[in-house]
């Protein structure tokens, strides 16, 4: 692995922008305004822990990346968390840069003792994040997400 996973912090902000439009563009064939988002970034970073950013990146150059945000759960007495806005450039894509990501991602909320799982949504097209998700150990736990978006 050539690259290096990091934290981000409030000067990855224009790239985090970039990569959640370029998301949206992708997955949902949305235009997000990019005001909005950066402002959404920016509170977003400034929320550690229960929102945290992680990078991938090579000599310089941001490959990937993906969020975190935390849930409580009572019935597990412990943090879900989970995963979102993730992005890998597509020059990038298929040579392991989102596996490094989610394995060093997964491996060090292993071992906080009040993480107890973590997930994430998945649109049910897209069949080849779906299955990228499954080789890093993620499963359908046959739930359905709702929502009101205000």
């Amino acid at each position: 692995m050539k690259w290096k996973i990091r934290t981000a912090t409030l000067d990855d902000v224009r790239v985090l922008v970039e990569f959640n439009c370029a998301i949206a563009r992708e997955t949902e064939g949305k235009e997000l305004p990019p005001d909005i988002v950066r402002r959404g970034v920016t509170r977003g970073l400034e929320r550690c822990p229960e929102v945290v950013y992680y990078l991938a990146e090579e000599e310089g150059t941001t490959l990937g990346s993906l969020m975190l945000t935390r849930e409580w759960s009572d019935w597990r007495d412990g943090w879900l968390v989970w995963v979102q806005s993730v992005y890998v450039i597509p020059p990038r894509r298929g040579q392991g840069v989102f596996r490094s990501l989610m394995t060093q991602v997964v491996e060090s909320l292993r071992r906080q003792p009040d993480v107890v799982g973590v997930r994430l949504y998945v649109e049910i097209e897209n069949e080849r994040a779906q299955t990228a998700y499954a080789r890093t150990g993620f499963s359908d736990p046959n739930y359905k997400v709702l929502e009101q978006i205000f």
